[in-house]
């Protein structure tokens, strides 16, 4: 069985780490897998660029600008990302697509699929396997829909566009994939049971069999370390409570960085006694001024560019926050709960799937800045008091999460298709 998995990167990005994740778990259970990607960042010999020609870094480029270009003069940056699939790669003649008996789709937006490239896709009569990292596959365009419930009737003046209508780019996007789908056969995973549940509630695809599956991770790479040892190599105090937070950036709504400030702010004025035992670091893309209101000392650690700087900086912290409004199955909060770090998150979307209320971390109220609060406090009053969150947050990753694991899921999938076995 030979399985090729479609994305836009192999390393960049959330859904492309999982994707990636993935594929190496396949691989190590025996199965002949591998990935096709728009643009290939790892050195990984199962990874193949569909960039791999002058001609095509030239068309990429066209691609990328185009897409560029639609997101920023007609989407309003605050409601995240809206992608439109009107131009994609012809990946069909691609040598990994021919020789592949199952077609595995990842995260495809980016310039890279267009509604031309599905219906080229499903001329080749091969089982298609897709897995859903955000809302994309049944809006009218926005990855995620922060509070609007348009895709379970009928997308059109999108709260995400600037140029809103009854048949402004959301409709015609929305038409066009009921089009699509009503011929277009494919197995469809989410990462979360939310975003299982949000896919039984479209229009699009309530009549799919959804399977949900989460994400895996290196759990070799992502493990505990000794704290001072993490400390050392960021050069941070060893006598401090800190607190962790990281996205690829910090401007994105969705990820809540606002609220997290709010959250710190009430932490420092009503706990005088942790007040100047507290310190924060952030990985990610960051402004200097989206932290001028941060009470305590912030660390900036920027982007971290491999995996195991990354698992440092989780064993750096005593708690890692996840402030999101909305989000799927957020691979930060599976990394850190390997490293054995709690997480603090609201509870909303996937983080139910990953987080035990006071057991490896602790559930807030939706979007509750004084709970979020609360939540960090506890956790970090815990720790001060002996409590050990290590093993009940690693041994919800090896039970759930291990590549072992999610690969058998997976392949119980690929086997269902009994014709190529």
């Amino acid at each position: 069985m030979k399985v090729i998995h479609i994305c836009v990167s192999d390393i960049l990005g959330g859904a492309a780490r999982a994707a990636y994740s993935l594929n190496k778990a396949l691989n190590n259970s025996g199965v002949s897998s591998s990935m096709l990607v728009q643009k290939k960042y790892s050195n990984d010999n199962t990874v193949f660029p569909f960039v791999d020609s002058p001609i095509k870094e030239f068309q990429y480029t066209q691609r990328f600008l185009l897409d560029y270009l639609f997101i920023k003069y007609l989407t309003l940056k605050e409601r995240g990302r809206f992608s439109f699939p009107y131009w994609g790669a012809n990946v069909t003649k691609h040598h990994l697509i021919k020789e592949a008996d199952i077609i595995h789709l990842h995260w495809i937006n980016q310039g890279f699929f267009s509604f031309k490239t599905f219906q080229s896709l499903v001329k080749l009569n091969k089982p298609i396997v897709w897995t859903f990292h955000d809302m994309w596959a049944f809006t009218g365009g926005c990855h995620y829909s922060l509070g609007c419930e348009k895709f379970k009737t009928n997308c059109l003046e999108c709260p995400s566009l600037k140029f809103k209508g009854k048949n402004d780019c959301s409709h015609k996007i929305f038409s066009k994939k009921t089009s699509l789908f009503n011929n277009l056969n494919f197995s469809i995973v989410t990462c979360s049971n939310w975003l299982a549940e949000e896919v039984r509630k479209s229009f699009l695809l309530k009549n799919y069999f959804v399977t949900a599956i989460p994400n895996t991770l290196n759990i070799d790479i992502f493990k505990p370390v000794e704290k001072n040892k993490a400390l050392s190599f960021f050069n941070l105090p060893k006598d401090k409570y800190f607190i962790l937070f990281g996205t690829m950036t910090v401007k994105d709504k969705r990820k809540g960085f606002d609220l997290l400030k709010s959250s710190l702010i009430k932490l420092y004025n009503e706990n005088v006694s942790l007040r100047n035992k507290i310190e924060i670091i952030v990985f990610g893309s960051v402004n200097q001024e989206l932290l001028a209101d941060i009470p305590f000392k912030t660390n900036l650690l920027g982007r971290i560019k491999t995996n195991e700087n990354i698992a440092l900086s989780y064993n750096c912290a005593d708690v890692f926050v996840a402030p999101s409004i909305e989000d799927n199955l957020p691979n930060t909060v599976i990394e850190s709960l390997a490293c054995g770090t709690p997480v603090a998150a609201f509870n909303i979307g996937g983080m139910p799937d990953m987080i035990e209320h006071k057991k490896n971390g602790y559930l807030a109220e939706p979007h509750s800045i004084d709970d979020l609060s609360n939540g960090i406090d506890w956790i970090l009053k815990e720790k001060s008091g002996g409590k050990n969150f290590q093993l009940a947050a690693r041994d919800k990753v090896l039970n759930s999460f291990s590549p072992e694991i999610v690969s058998k899921k997976y392949i119980q999938i690929y086997n269902s298709f009994s014709n190529i076995i």
